[in-house]
């Protein structure tokens, strides 16, 4: 399960035993890990803060009676009354003095950061980060307990000086924190470690994988026809930029979409015709563009809008156009998005659910702040934004995050470097729009299409390079894909 940090501390407080034998419960696991890392001829140093996590550290060192163990508290003397007795049950002989602390990091073997765990929030004091930093480079394998110390365990944003480690040992439940790893790169290896206590039915953070997947992906039925999972509604392109509505086209195709539609510009509609068969395309003029949309827009599934539509004649109109007479969910895109960003009020107007596909920069100028704050705090803001405006947002990244409206959320672990490309967006968009024509939960189609969208990349590095993977060969990849599931 994944959960927050108040969600962490409902999950304790509910599960039957007292903070101390979940301390105990805690620390013996963390032993056991250590145990495996570690011989009888290996020093092994623990850091511990003042709180609980200092506690778990104070357990495992102490059960590890088989190792050469000492221990340090580099932020003062334990406060919790449960790491207190844990710390009193230590030898005098395996804790260590803050002032040898450079010295006993030096010496170490291995180090076990259990200096700040999920409760952690802001930056850390100089002198912490100075001995944290020590710790990082120190060349010694590195265990931190449940999250580095120096980084928050909600919302992504990690402290300069946050202890990189070799491994992280997750306490009964993954935080965003391990979710983010392609974000912070904090630690190599992440381990779950479980308790044994009671989880509740759900959570918020919710999860996808290929078994999840096609659990959710319609199958055809023998009596399905071209109309029976909708019309999908692709509009974008224009002069100059045709290549990231060809793009959206592919995504669609990659999900089977079974009636694609596609409004462009007269200017481009010979190259992407040029390219793809089985659509319909309905071009425009400047005069047509509104008659052409407006009638395609009552009978879609899902539209798309915005990739490539940099010079698109009258495209604040057709965003306008799109907004009012949809009737079905929307994914906006690219220029979609930089025509929002001083119109944001248009979409408090909107009855039809809408999905925003922003990456970094784009939701920075969406929402008037520095690229760095959004980077630091990118699921807080993604989470505001969906909850005050309405919609779904997709904040692209390494780690992909999908927040609802409701709160509901999804971090992305698929894909790799290969999508760091130009037009991988627009194919997203396209593959969202695919599936949001065929499946009925809004929340669920998304995140199934950002899942998808990494997965076909992961699949690809098995007969292309990272730096070389063509966007092109998504629909053979998911064909694939679809004959290994039945469908």
């Amino acid at each position: 399960m994944i959960i927050d940090s108040k969600g962490m501390k409902e999950i304790e407080s509910a599960s039957g035993f007292t903070p101390y034998e979940l301390m105990e419960k805690a620390g013996a696991l963390i032993a056991e890990e250590i145990r495996k890392e570690s011989t009888e001829d290996t020093s092994i140093l623990f850091l511990a803060g003042k709180g609980n996590n200092g506690g778990d550290a104070f357990v495992a060192c102490r059960l590890l009676n088989d190792r050469k163990c000492r221990v340090i508290c580099i932020d003062g003397e334990p406060k919790s009354e449960e790491a207190k007795k844990a710390y009193s049950l230590l030898p005098d002989s395996r804790i260590g003095k803050v002032s040898r602390i450079r010295s006993a990091v030096k010496s170490a073997d291995l180090i076990v950061d259990g200096v700040y765990g999920f409760s952690y929030h802001g930056e850390l004091k100089p002198d912490i980060r100075k001995i944290l930093e020590t710790v990082s480079s120190s060349g010694a394998k590195i265990i931190s307990i449940d999250i580095n110390s120096g980084a928050e365990a909600d919302t992504g944003f990690a402290d300069k000086g946050a202890v990189i480690s070799d491994i992280t040992l997750a306490l009964d439940c993954y935080k965003p924190f391990h979710l983010m790893k392609k974000e912070h790169r904090l630690f190599r290896e992440c381990r779950l470690l479980s308790l044994g206590i009671p989880h509740p039915d759900k959570s918020r953070f919710c999860e996808m994988d290929e078994e999840l997947f096609f659990r959710s992906f319609p199958k055809k039925q023998e009596n399905a026809y071209k109309g029976t999972y909708g019309k999908t509604l692709l509009i974008g392109g224009s002069w100059g930029t045709a290549g990231a509505l060809s793009l959206n086209i592919i995504g669609a195709k990659t999900t089977g979409a079974s009636y694609i539609e596609v409004g462009l510009p007269e200017s481009i509609y010979p190259i992407v015709a040029s390219q793809h068969i089985t659509p319909v395309f309905h071009p425009f003029g400047h005069e047509t563009m509104s008659y052409v949309i407006e009638p395609l827009l009552k009978n879609a599934k899902s539209v798309a809008f915005g990739s490539g539509a940099v010079y698109f004649d009258k495209k604040e109109d057709c965003l306008d156009l799109i907004l009012q007479e949809s009737r079905c969910p929307v994914v906006l895109d690219a220029e979609a998005l930089r025509l929002l960003v001083h119109n944001t009020y248009l979409l408090r107007f909107v009855k039809i659910p809408v999905i925003i596909t922003p990456h970094i920069g784009e939701f920075a100028a969406l929402i008037n702040q520095p690229q760095e704050a959004v980077l630091d705090r990118k699921l807080e803001y993604a989470e505001t934004f969906a909850r005050e405006y309405n919609v779904t947002v997709v904040l692209k990244g390494p780690n992909t995050i999908v927040v609802s409206p409701a709160g509901e959320v999804y971090i992305n672990q698929t894909g790799n470097p290969a999508l760091a490309q130009a037009g991988s967006g627009d194919l997203l968009a396209g593959i969202m729009a695919g599936i949001l024509s065929q499946t009925r939960d809004i929340f669920t189609a998304v995140c199934m299409a950002v899942w998808l969208h990494g997965k076909i990349a992961d699949i690809g590095l098995k007969n292309h390079s990272v730096r070389n993977f063509p966007l092109e060969e998504y629909p053979a990849v998911m064909d694939a894909l679809f004959r290994k599931h039945g469908f």
